[in-house]
């Protein structure tokens, strides 16, 4: 049943409208005052740029070469020697070049089947102790560093351990990706270095470095942009049964190889002449070749000439003695 107001009750409620006593509207809201906010600029570019995906195959490669290295250095210094790697990390090159002394020691390698290059970084007091053993010290004392430029004799020596560096680089590569080092330059400043984009992100890793009572340090710096370039080589680490497999699958693959024929003849000489000569000869006429019989002959592997020899008798049979390879 329909609930209708009464004559009555219509009058009450139109009284109390009028009046004010029965509100039509909702009251207004309270308004808030503003809250100030800081607000800070983010760059999208620049966190795209330092977000840099791991690469597992990298820590393993510093890890061999942190063991070679450590070898080889004490072979050259002849003393026992220290080497421990430290992580990886991966950081803006501007925020890695603040953390150098000036002047300092910053010595491109260039990689050339790799297209890209890295850079190695020689604390003062390692440079300093390697001189002193080369120059015959049977101590290493710490050298005293007032921010002078190297001389002619310590660039010397920095070469020196360029050199150990890019052999022992060279190893610790091969089993992931074959490198060839180079050596290219060595600057005092990092900002003669322009190869580097400030903003772009690098993958830094610093060796310690204990030499008796010395303790110093080597950094290697490389832009990921070239590591980016073999992502798909460093992404897995590869395992010792995958290494084991790899040799044994080479060595096979040598064999094989070693057992393939191939065509060898030993040329005596030549001789050009035209269809109408060649119709005209006979019993005992005789052919004028190229050479004298005193000439070496060629060796032809698959009609190409590989060696020169000369002919004899060997054990009864007609031989040829190689006495010449031919580049």
């Amino acid at each position: 049943m329909e609930q209708v107001l009464s004559q009555a009750e219509i009058d009450a409620l139109l009284g109390g409208i009028s009046e004010g006593d029965i509100q039509t509207e909702a009251p207004p809201e309270e308004v808030q005052p503003e809250v100030q906010r800081e607000v800070a600029d983010f760059d999208f570019i620049r966190f795209t740029k330092g977000k840099k995906e791991r690469l597992p195959a990298l820590e393993f490669i510093y890890d061999r070469f942190s063991k070679s290295f450590r070898s080889a250095l004490s072979l050259f210094m002849e003393r026992e020697v220290e080497v421990g790697p430290a992580p990886i990390q991966y950081i803006e090159y501007s925020e890695f070049i603040k953390t150098l002394p000036l002047p300092t020691n910053m010595n491109i390698v260039v990689t050339e089947n790799l297209n890209g290059f890295f850079i190695v970084i020689f604390d003062a007091k390692l440079i300093f102790s390697v001189l002193e053993t080369v120059f015959g010290s049977s101590t290493i004392s710490a050298p005293r560093i007032e921010g002078r430029e190297f001389t002619k004799i310590e660039f010397n020596v920095i070469k020196k351990l360029i050199d150990l560096v890019s052999v022992e680089m060279e190893k610790a590569w091969e089993p992931v990706y074959k490198i060839h080092c180079k050596y290219s330059r060595s600057e005092i400043n990092p900002n003669y270095i322009t190869m580097v984009a400030t903003e772009e992100t690098v993958s830094l890793n610093e060796f310690s470095i204990e030499i008796g009572d010395i303790t110093s340090w080597m950094k290697i710096c490389m832009p990921y942009g070239v590591l980016d370039s073999i992502k798909g080589y460093l992404i897995s680490t590869p395992s010792r049964e995958d290494m084991e497999m790899r040799e044994r699958w080479f060595a096979s693959m040598r064999q094989q190889i070693m057992e393939v024929p191939i065509e060898a003849r030993a040329v005596l000489g030549r001789k050009k002449m035209s269809l109408q000569e060649f119709a005209k000869l006979g019993i005992d006429n005789v052919i004028m070749v190229d050479r004298y019989v005193n000439d070496a002959i060629d060796i032809e592997i698959h009609k190409k000439t590989k060696f020169r020899g000369k002919m004899g008798i060997f054990k009864g049979s007609k031989a040829v003695k190689i006495e010449e390879i031919v580049q």
